[in-house]
């Protein structure tokens, strides 16, 4: 799918989450069904935001967006997103706001819905203190050892990401923080298929960004078994 630039950006959704700032930013990043290589040196040439056609990324982005229509645009490549997201983990400290980095955008192109796909980036402390603040109902996810939480719109999971060199002892205290938002499901009803097809996006687009950081330890390596759980402590004891 062609780079375009998409003027109907969507509004922030309000999260009241201290370290994603004030707001959720809508922004969207789905990337291919190309798996997590071990000791993969370089990252990989396309942008998070690519997806191959007849590939189950593709047919679910297709369900989120309810079309095969859509256009993307780019906020920061794989070439910008280590840079940026070392420099705030040098700047990270906990308890303090930290505003989230975008990735792109995406939407409907025939603009007939109103809403778009979105994914972001942030650090937050590993200890999981900010863990179950979602609105609404929630549903809870182990994912190969790493927590997540979706309700009908934002889905978020977190992975501890061990960075090499003099970022190794900064990136033992945080948890890398994916979130993703659908404001298309603002004012619909959503089913839990739906939550769980949007959580296994965000897991794909999570370990591409592994990937392209450069976590040693291949944290998201693993397909995940996306099953939901009413409280946080179900979902951690479904993974001892």
């Amino acid at each position: 799918m062609a780079t375009a630039k998409d003027e109907r950006q969507p509004k922030p959704i309000s999260t009241n989450r201290k370290p994603l700032g004030t707001s959720i930013i809508i922004a969207a990043c789905i990337l291919g069904a190309t798996s997590c290589t071990a000791n993969e040196s370089a990252p990989p040439k396309e942008d998070l935001c690519d997806v191959s056609k007849n590939t189950e990324t593709h047919n679910l982005l297709q369900k989120a967006l309810r079309t095969d229509q859509y256009e993307t645009t780019v906020h920061n490549t794989n070439d910008q997103l280590p840079e940026k997201l070392s420099d705030k983990l040098k700047e990270w400290k906990p308890g303090k706001t930290e505003f989230t980095t975008q990735i792109c955008s995406i939407a409907p192109k025939d603009g007939r819905l109103d809403g778009a796909l979105g994914f972001e980036l942030s650090w937050t402390a590993r200890d999981g203190s900010t863990k179950g603040d979602l609105p609404g109902k929630v549903s809870y996810y182990n994912l190969n050892g790493a927590p997540g939480e979706a309700n009908d719109i934002i889905t978020e999971i977190r992975a501890q990401c061990n960075l090499p060199g003099k970022l190794r002892n900064p990136s033992s205290q945080v948890s890398l923080l994916a979130a993703g938002s659908n404001t298309l499901n603002i004012g619909t009803k959503v089913d839990q298929e739906t939550i769980d097809q949007q959580l296994t996006i965000l897991y794909r687009v999570a370990r591409k960004a592994t990937e392209v950081l450069g976590c040693e330890n291949n944290p998201l390596k693993k397909a995940p078994v996306v099953k939901a759980f009413s409280t946080p402590e179900e979902a951690t004891q479904a993974g001892n």
